[in-house]
This record gives C-alpha cells, structure tokens and sequence, in this order.
C-alpha cells in the first residue's frame, strides 16, 4: 500500500491539529509522557506520518513553540487592526498574556525536558540574545510611548523573572503571588513607558 500523499494545505491542516491536540496532552502528561503515539491518536494519524512532519517529540515540542509564536504576533497584528500603535492598556495587556498565556509550553515543562530538548536541538535552543532584543524591537514597535533609550537586557531579563516566577508558582507563597506579579509588572512597565505627566 502506497503512502498517503497529503496537499499542502492538507498538511498545514494536520500540523495545526497536532499542534492544538498535542498542547493539550503536554499540558495533561508533561513532556515525558507525552508520546509519539499519543499525538498521532489525538490528530488521527499513524506514528509514520507523525515523523514526516517531526524528527522527533523534541522536534515537535519545539516546533510548537515557535507555532504560537506565531500565533502570537497574529493576535498583535489582530489587536493592531489598522492602527500603526497599541495603546498603552492594550501594552500592558499583551505584556501579561505573554506571561500568563496557559498555552505557553515553557510552564509546562520540567528542568528535566527543557535538559531533553537542549540536548536533542542544541543549536534551535541555544540561548540568544540578539533574536531576543531584535524581537522585543519589532514588539515595541506597535507600542505607543515606549522610552526612547530603553534597556533591552533589563527588559528582557524582568520578562523572563515574571516567566520564572508564573512556571514556578507552586514554590511560592500563594497569598503573596498575585502582589508579586503586580510588583514586577510595574517595575516592567517603568522601563518600558513614558512616564504621563499631567498638567
């Protein structure tokens, strides 16, 4: 029996639904007991079409990261409408989805599996901070009243505290969580905006 040949649109169709069905498992089963098999079931398919799509479940996990990426900047970009800035609200709001989004993956991975696809795509995951700043840039650029003389590094690492402090919650004292949150959003948010002075 000859392979099923899939149109490309056939194919952009089977990736969003391994995509959408596979975020849910690793949400249910983590990295780990998320198998192969698994998110071939969910998108009804064979284990041998799933690896004409991924090399890997590493692959895949990664892949789907940078699939809500995209599905990120499409939601800027919607927000956007035909405006050329968001306000500082609406900033503020795509800021805290960016931290509070419960279909980030990075939550719902363990030191274990972020090891795991280090190890399986080294040079996909290797830490880079010129892709880093380069996209906060493109970010800021949608926003209204960005500081002229931004600290990119500061950003970026006050990003990544409120990212740590969200995925290790459970360590945390709860009663003080959501006070923390709003802290380090503000201190974020000084860094970004323009002080308003009002006369």
């Amino acid at each position: 029996m000859s392979p099923k040949i899939f149109s490309i649109s056939e194919k952009e169709n089977l990736r969003e639904m391994m995509f959408r069905s596979g975020l849910e498992l690793l949400k249910e089963y983590g990295m780990t007991h998320m198998s192969v098999e698994k998110i071939a079931a969910s998108a009804g398919i064979g284990k041998s079409t799933f690896y004409n799509f991924f090399m890997s479940k590493e692959d895949f996990v990664f892949q789907l990261i940078k699939y809500n990426r995209t599905r990120f900047w499409d939601a800027v970009k919607e927000m956007l409408g035909d405006r050329d800035k968001l306000t500082v609200p609406e900033c503020k709001q795509v800021l805290a989805a960016i931290i509070n989004n419960n279909d980030s993956v990075y939550q719902y991975l363990t030191p274990e599996d972020e090891k795991k696809l280090t190890a399986a795509l080294p040079e996909q995951t290797a830490l880079n901070i010129k892709e880093e700043t380069d996209t906060l840039k493109r970010l800021f650029l949608y926003f209204d009243n960005v500081q002229d003389d931004i600290d990119y590094a500061v950003v970026s690492n006050l990003l990544k505290i409120l990212a740590l402090t969200a995925e290790n919650r459970q360590i945390l004292h709860e009663s003080g969580y959501q006070r923390t949150q709003e802290k380090l959003f503000s201190l974020l948010y000084s860094c970004i905006f323009k002080e308003v002075t009002h006369e």
